[in-house]
């Protein structure tokens, strides 16, 4: 609770029962550390209703945290029994899961009515694929493994709550933030928030400095998901910028070796490149910041600019450091250059 507490009324929620404040929790920049509600949820078994009364929270970015129960009244299965710490374990794995398979389900999709009469019994016990979740009724055989064993309904309640009105509510509020010195606070807080930030961004042309740099930065991260992301918004047209390209080609030399290879695809995207961008390519493999097996990309770029651009197609600098690479000791790189020279009937 270190920060600063804000309430935001939510007055438009369909859930009568449960609290109709949204908490949201703010450290000393600003940057929201997590938002919580208080909720009294029904968990229904097959018209039987128990009240499950608990905390969810959500990080900063509006993804699902976790969960606060009271300790008098912990989670139950259909037959009463208390939920066990595996049980609370895989509820979370499943409440985390957001493409999870109870998304498209209705209530009515997550069981199958089974005998009850006694002179079927027989045909009962050969339902053992089922897992009884109420008196009357099974949990579909193919739901099993996505839910608490016997606590359908309380999976499926509960991921909707966590995914529902609230959440939206939530990310209505993000978004209403979103401006540039909101998204440079975003830059500098976790990883959601650095990937919230990055999917908020507008066209590159729009860019400041700073969120421009930052972008750049975030390239170059270690972790593979913001990288990637980062990466994505980079375009043909942004490189079409000329001052852009070196700064962009220089991130090759901080990047994770995915990302290297990534960098490359995009340049062979480029309409037009400098001759200065070529021979950073070109020097930053031989610096082995380039691997070996990456040659033939960095190639392909240099034969698309040649090909359209006959000034870079009689470039000597640019010529001459291809040649070079022909008689280098790696006889893949050597074999490679001299195919390229003769294509390029240099």
């Amino acid at each position: 609770m270190d920060g600063t507490t804000l309430e935001h009324i939510f007055d438009t929620s369909h859930d009568s029962l449960s609290e109709q404040r949204i908490i949201e929790l703010q450290d000393r920049d600003g940057l929201t550390t997590w938002f919580g509600r208080y909720f009294n949820k029904d968990i229904c078994t097959t018209g039987i209703c128990r009240m499950v009364t608990l905390w969810i929270v959500w990080d900063g970015s509006g993804n699902f945290l976790g969960m606060q129960f009271e300790e008098s009244n912990p989670l139950t299965k259909s037959d009463h029994t208390p939920f066990k710490r595996k049980d609370y374990e895989r509820l979370y794995e499943i409440m985390a899961d957001t493409a999870s398979i109870l998304k498209d389900l209705l209530y009515e999709d997550l069981t199958v009515e089974v005998p009850k009469d006694e002179t079927n019994k027989t045909h009962f016990n050969n339902l053992g694929i089922y897992e009884i979740d109420g008196y009357s009724s099974a949990t579909v055989p193919s739901l099993k493994e996505y839910v608490v064993e016997d606590a359908v309904f309380t999976c499926y309640t509960l991921w909707h709550t966590v995914y529902g009105e609230t959440k939206q509510y939530i990310d209505s509020l993000l978004q209403k933030r979103m401006n540039p010195t909101y998204l440079v606070r975003l830059f500098n807080g976790d990883k959601g928030q650095q990937i919230l930030a990055l999917k908020n961004i507008e066209s590159w042309d729009k860019w400041s400095n700073k969120i421009e740099s930052q972008v750049l930065k975030l390239i170059t991260s270690s972790d593979l998901d913001i990288a990637e992301k980062a990466l994505s918004l980079i375009t043909a047209k942004y490189l079409s910028e000329e001052e852009r390209q070196l700064r962009f080609v220089e991130l090759i030399k901080h990047a994770r070796p995915e990302i290297k290879y990534e960098i490359l695809y995009k340049l062979q995207t480029a309409t037009t490149l400098l001759p200065d961008t070529l021979l950073l390519l070109l020097d930053l493999f031989i610096t082995g910041d380039i691997r070996q097996g990456a040659f033939n990309h960095l190639l392909k770029i240099i034969e698309i600019q040649a090909t359209a651009n006959e000034s870079i197609n009689n470039n000597k600098i640019i010529r001459e450091r291809v040649e070079k690479l022909a008689s280098y000791s790696n006889p893949y790189t050597s074999s490679l250059a001299k195919s390229f020279t003769r294509k390029m009937k240099w």
